[in-house]
Parts: C-alpha cells; structure tokens; sequence
C-alpha cells in the first residue's frame, strides 16, 4: 500500500513582532508562524487611500467562484492562471497598476514600496520584482472586503498552482504580506492553520477557493490586526478570513517567494 506523504507543518505557532533578517528567514523555513509588524504604516494616510480603493474605477472581484464577493484593485497574477490572454493582459499592465497604485499614496512611500525596500535591505541575497518568462508582475493590489459579504474560506496559495514558467522552478516556500489600511471594529480576522493542505483538501481546493470550515476544524491561530498593521505567513499554510460587520477591510498585498538564502526574494502580486 502506497503510503501518502506527511502534511507538511510548521515547528511553531509563534508570531514575532518585528521584521529582521533572523525573523525573515525563520519564517520563510517554517520554524515561526507568522511575523506581525504593528504600526507598521501610517493610520491618517492608509484610511486616506483606503477609501480611494474602495471607489477605485478599476475595482473588480476575483473570478473565481466563493472569492467573488472579495474586491481587488487592478489584475492580480491569480486570475491570470493558466489562461495566455489574461496573462498577457497581465504582464501588459503590470508596470502601469504599480505606479497607479504608488501614485495614490504620493507623495508618500506606498506601503508596498517600502516593504519592497526592507526585504532588499533585510534578505542576505537582496529581493527583486517577480518575472514570468521575462515579463514583469505586478505588486501591490489593494483587497477590499465589502461588509457583510466578503470573506475567504480556508485555502492556500501557491504560485506553481498558477503557473509553470521557469523563474518559478526551485521555490521552497511561499509568503504573502498583507499590510491593512482599513480594518472593521468587528470581523474581519486572519485566521491560521500551521500547516499545508492534506492531499485530499488540496483536491478540493483545484477546484473550488475554499475549504469548509467545519472540515477544516479550529484554526491555530487567530490574528485581528489594526490599521497600519503588517502581517507575513506563508500562503502555503491554509489561512482564511472572517466577514467584515459594518466597514470595510481594506489591505495592500504581496507574495514573496522564497528559494533559500543564498537567491533574492520575488515578490509579486
């Protein structure tokens, strides 16, 4: 009888409160849960921009069924997967929607912008912006979570579910950093589980954004950050997000890739 490989899990459920070379690394080998960074952008200028998003003309929802109630500002690589038109259109307009969204924060460093900038200075080996077949991605989608309707079932996320080009080949993990501009008082938690999809949920999950909770069972961790917070795990461990009540939750996001110390970051969205 063929025995199935383990579910990977990770060695804590600890959560660092800073962003450093060690807790960076640390992250990205599993050995810590997650890093939450507290006031880690200004609150005046994020609710600003925050409000910006949510009436953004190029504001649409995933398109992929249970994450259509859950907005997003310009294409992120997601729903490009797999399909050559949309990601052309992607790559196309990549470049454009990153100085769009850093032009709504000028004349102040866009969150991204500077995450970019730390995880350059941070990482042994530098990081630089994610390329596809030698065509730049775009970073720093704006997520918008309407009241009431938008949340994310359990699930994760991993680039060579999207895509086989071959700057992806040798990635050991994958991270995604979610800096929140808007937070409702009520909803709108993270929710962690350490550990990746077992073979049947990752079934599930090829064809459908999400798990049942019930299925899924208590998370390990449960995170309810503040504007201005930035939160990092790795979107490879099953996470999700509860609905928002009353107000919007509204974050600026990226993915980070990793594959070992001694290559550079990418990071894209």
């Amino acid at each position: 009888m063929t025995v199935p490989p383990p579910v990977v899990q990770w060695e804590t459920r600890e959560i660092a409160d800073e962003l450093t070379t060690e807790t960076l690394i640390r992250l990205s080998e599993r050995k810590i849960a997650a890093i939450h960074v507290r006031e880690y952008y200004p609150t005046g200028i994020a609710d600003q921009v925050a409000q910006q998003a949510v009436n953004h003309p190029a504001l649409e929802t995933y398109n992929t069924q249970g994450t259509r109630a859950v907005g997003r500002v310009h294409l992120p690589h997601f729903d490009a997967r797999w399909n050559e038109e949309i990601s052309q259109r992607y790559h196309h307009e990549a470049i454009a929607s990153v100085r769009d969204v850093r032009a709504m924060f000028h004349p102040y460093l866009a969150p991204v912008d500077r995450l970019r900038l730390d995880l350059e200075e941070i990482w042994p080996t530098g990081a630089n912006l994610m390329r596809l077949r030698g065509r730049p991605c775009f970073v720093g989608a704006f997520r918008v979570f309407h009241p009431g309707t938008s949340e994310f079932d359990p699930h994760n996320d991993a680039i060579d579910q999207e895509t086989d080009a071959p700057e992806i080949e040798g990635i050991v993990n994958q991270l995604v950093a979610n800096i929140y501009l808007k937070v409702p008082k009520q909803g709108g938690e993270l929710h962690l589980w350490t550990r990746e999809p077992t073979i049947a949920e990752a079934e599930v999950l090829r064809e459908s954004s999400g798990l049942p909770r019930e299925a899924v069972g208590k998370p390990d961790l449960e995170i309810a950050p503040a504007s201005g917070d930035m939160v990092l795990f790795s979107s490879r461990m099953l996470h999700a997000v509860t609905p928002s009540r009353g107000e919007h939750r509204v974050g600026a996001a990226a993915f980070i890739a990793s594959k070992g110390t001694s290559h550079p970051l990418m990071y894209w969205s």
